[in-house]
């Protein structure tokens, strides 16, 4: 065999070979061209069913012969740089020999596993019409050819007697493309609270699956678009709402244990002899172990212990060390502001402020004084019996370690309407923080000037109105941020530093 230039061929070079009808010497032929291919590193190669026509060769046995020297190929080559071969198939009864052998080889796939990861082979007929014919090749295409993250362009060679027939035939594969495609369209309030985690996760699984996948805010309602194969569509709608679902529990789980750390603080005993509190999931599960007297597993230090409510004592599973512990009632210890208006047994309320009242005129100073141009709709307060509390409890946790009492200041804070029932229950959520830019941390941020907040961070709605919070947000000491933080770093005495949030005051 000789390799030389093409001419003016669509193609790099072309190697020629003698013809031959015995279907070991095919399988030579075959194996030197690869061989060629590989020493001149091209990475593609087309064949002829070689020896089927004048040289009255079985179908069969050539298809066998030809895919068992690709296959031997692949077997020694770790990293070929052949990556695509095609056998061009002019009769189209022959296609059904080459699809039983390439059917085989998928077969064979399963004992040896990653063969054909590393090579793409297809056979293409020349005369392709809407037939049977037609089908049995593109399922060998899908079965045979395995692409791992990134797919290449398929590309269809259409030959035939007639423009009629190229165009029925054009017409047939675009109509069946047509029918194995589908949209989907995912309306949730909770693709907005979607993290930086969950948000790769998408990622991977539009990688994954043959899909498209596009998050949307529209009208104050947020979308997840989902684009592509039938079958791979319905996958991912149902792992998206799997993802979509598990952060609504967690949600609620998040509302539920607010509302007991404004009740109920439970305690570990430091080895300095010290009381700390536990993280407010814990205080939860510690809390709800009380109630029907269980025990439960629970971290301390990041190290496990299981916890007997009963007895106040928490032991180490390896050791049997234990660690005191303490239930503090903090129902009497925390009072609601006298000028918040009667809740009724109601544990969040929304109060709109008149125009006229003290309050109304405050808030609204605070919003102008930077000149804020947009006009001010209408102020509500923000009536949260549970994150009040919780609030309180932390600030003076605050002020009991900084050593002082100047850890509190009144900021703002944009956002879309579709977040504002979320942050109305269940406050400022820093575990969804990072996804839209956390230039010095990842957290909840705020700005002294509205005019940030409003124009930056608050999308219109529909009607064209923006929401944004006055909060009081306890704000500590301060300390160097950087992107990708999860909690500040510690300050020059080595005490680390805590950014923590309020309720929405406004």
């Amino acid at each position: 065999m000789m390799m030389t230039s093409a001419g003016s061929l669509p193609c790099g070079k072309i190697i020629h070979v003698v013809g031959q009808n015995d279907p070991g010497i095919i399988k030579e032929t075959v194996s030197g061209v690869l061989k060629m291919c590989e020493e001149n590193k091209v990475t593609s190669v087309s064949f002829p069913a070689l020896g089927t026509g004048q040289g009255g060769a079985s179908p069969s046995a050539v298809a066998d012969a030809m895919i068992d020297a690709v296959v031997d190929f692949v077997r020694k080559k770790k990293k070929p740089c052949v990556k695509t071969v095609k056998i061009l198939i002019f009769q189209t009864t022959m296609l059904a020999e080459f699809h039983k052998s390439m059917k085989t080889r998928v077969g064979q796939q399963v004992e040896e596993k990653g063969i054909y990861t590393k090579i793409k082979v297809s056979m293409t007929n020349f005369f392709m019409g809407p037939s049977d014919e037609m089908n049995r090749s593109l399922s060998v295409g899908e079965d045979f050819v395995m692409e791992e993250e990134e797919f290449d362009p398929t590309v269809f060679q259409l030959c035939a007697e007639t423009p009629q027939a190229v165009n029925q035939t054009r017409a047939w594969i675009e109509n069946l493309i047509v029918k194995e495609q589908t949209k989907k369209t995912i309306k949730d309030r909770y693709i907005s609270q979607l993290s930086q985690e969950e948000v790769e996760k998408l990622q991977a699984m539009q990688r994954e699956l043959t899909i498209r996948i596009r998050l949307e805010e529209k009208d104050s309602d947020s979308l997840i678009h989902l684009e592509g194969l039938s079958r791979d569509v319905l996958r991912a709608d149902g792992r998206i709402m799997d993802m979509l679902r598990a952060v609504e529990r967690t949600e609620n789980r998040r509302r539920e244990a607010f509302l007991v750390s404004s009740l109920v603080e439970w305690q570990y005993q430091h080895h300095s002899g010290t009381m700390v509190a536990f993280d407010l999931f814990t205080n939860c599960d510690l809390e709800e172990a009380f109630v029907k007297k269980l025990t439960v597993k629970i971290k301390i230090k990041d190290e496990d212990y299981v916890a007997d409510v009963v007895l106040r004592k928490a032991s180490r599973t390896q050791d049997n060390k234990e660690i005191e512990l303490m239930r503090k009632d903090l129902k009497d210890d925390v009072s609601l502001p006298t000028h918040w208006d009667d809740m009724k047994g109601s544990l969040l309320t929304l109060v709109p402020l008149l125009p006229t009242s003290t309050e109304y005129q405050e808030v609204e100073k605070e919003c102008v004084k930077t000149g804020l141009s947009i006009a001010i709709g209408e102020i509500a307060r923000v009536q949260n019996e549970a994150l009040w509390k919780n609030y309180q409890i932390k600030k003076k946790q605050l002020e009991e370690r900084n050593k002082h009492t100047n850890n509190e200041k009144q900021l703002f804070h944009g956002t879309k309407s579709t977040s504002v029932d979320l942050i109305n229950n269940n406050g400022f959520n820093r575990s969804y923080a990072g996804t839209h830019g956390a230039a010095i941390g990842n957290g909840s941020y705020f700005a002294v000037d509205p005019n940030y907040s409003a124009s930056g961070y608050a999308p219109a709605d529909a009607q064209g109105d923006k929401r944004m919070y006055l909060a009081r947000v306890l704000v500590g000491d301060f300390t160097r941020g950087q992107a990708g933080l999860v909690v500040p770093q510690s300050n020059h005495l080595g005490m680390p530093q805590t950014w923590e949030l309020c309720p929405p005051m406004t």
